[in-house]
């Protein structure tokens, strides 16, 4: 029992040499393949050099990056943005002059809507030609059947 009261720690439990031999080997096995690691790398950066010209980065480290490009005056940019979206719903203007499409202001075309109504489809149709899909099945079918005549 004398033994166990000048030892400062439980005695059964743990075996301090086996733990200190243990530590000192895995320092020294980390040390061990920290230099191979080192020298296998060496041996394959000798053995085959990269194709590729080293990077900037690499040849001028001391490269700034440029400042962000944040916004200087938001809320200008808001009214800015606001007056093109309402120029475009309050002016006309060419969408494609060769289609003969064009913007008209949106309280033109509420108007015109209200006059006109929308534009609706036949009775039975799916589409604005005024056929049935009977009728259009019929066509399709006629016209695959001339091709394959020729």
């Amino acid at each position: 029992m004398p033994e166990q009261q000048n030892a400062k720690h439980e005695t059964r439990d743990l075996d301090v040499p086996l733990v200190t031999w243990f530590a000192l080997g895995l320092v020294v096995a980390v040390v061990v393949f920290f230099f191979a690691t080192t020298a296998l790398y060496r041996l394959f950066h000798r053995e085959h050099p990269s194709p590729f010209a080293a990077s900037r980065i690499e040849l001028q480290p001391r490269i700034i990056a440029p400042p962000p490009q944040l916004q200087a005056d938001p809320t200008m940019d808001l009214t800015t943005f606001h007056a093109g979206e309402n120029a475009k719903l309050h002016t006309y203007a060419w969408i494609d002059k060769n289609a003969g499409i064009i913007r008209i202001p949106i309280e033109r075309a509420m108007d015109l809507i209200a006059q006109r109504g929308l534009p609706t489809r036949g009775p039975g149709t799916q589409n604005g030609s005024g056929k049935t899909p009977e009728q259009m099945q019929q066509q399709k079918a006629a016209a695959t059947a001339s091709k394959g005549e020729r």
